[in-house]
């Protein structure tokens, strides 16, 4: 398949430690009826990733965690209380769930934001965990807050809603 030399704009912010990052950036939900696209609606992506190569076969290198609007509005929120804080604390997102197929088992994934303090050193850290994998990304202050002034701002901006209208024919006037 060829390959387009085109560069598509979107809205991103993308912070880095040593070994993790996480990318913030718009994105949408497509919902299809028979094959067709009948709406596509605004949310915002996180994409968690390692920055070390893998160990093992089965390794995560990478979560993924889409948010609706509101969500990512109330993670601006709970940034804003984080870095408000006096001491150390962790606040979550609630957490999404889904089923995994046949045997009914479910997976959730949860998002937090904490200002932590360990061994003299203190900051903060957005974390992403799902089942027993977790990438945590430590932030300094000024990309912890700018994280969250960017997620106020997209969760306005992926506000939206783009939907097929229903065409009723007129009645014949008599």
């Amino acid at each position: 398949m060829p390959q387009s030399d085109e560069l598509k704009r979107y809205r991103c912010y993308e912070i880095f430690s040593q070994s993790t990052g996480v990318e913030i950036r718009e994105a949408s939900k497509i919902t299809e009826e028979h094959g067709a696209v009948t709406e596509r609606s605004g949310r915002i992506h996180l994409r968690f990733f390692k920055l070390t190569p893998k160990t093992k076969p089965d390794d995560v290198t990478q979560i993924r965690f889409i948010c609706e609007p509101d969500e990512a509005f109330a993670l601006s929120q709970l940034i804003l209380q984080v870095t408000a804080s006096t001491v150390p604390c962790k606040e979550k997102l609630n957490p999404h769930k889904f089923s995994t197929g046949e045997s009914g088992g479910e997976t959730v994934t949860t998002v937090s934001v904490e200002k932590w303090e360990r061994g003299g050193k203190s900051g903060y850290a957005v974390t992403v965990g799902r089942g027993k994998d977790f990438i945590s990304v430590p932030v300094p202050l000024a990309k912890f807050t700018f994280a969250g002034e960017f997620l106020r701002s997209l969760s306005t901006e992926q506000c939206w809603v783009e939907r097929m209208e229903k065409k009723t024919a007129t009645p014949a006037h008599r």
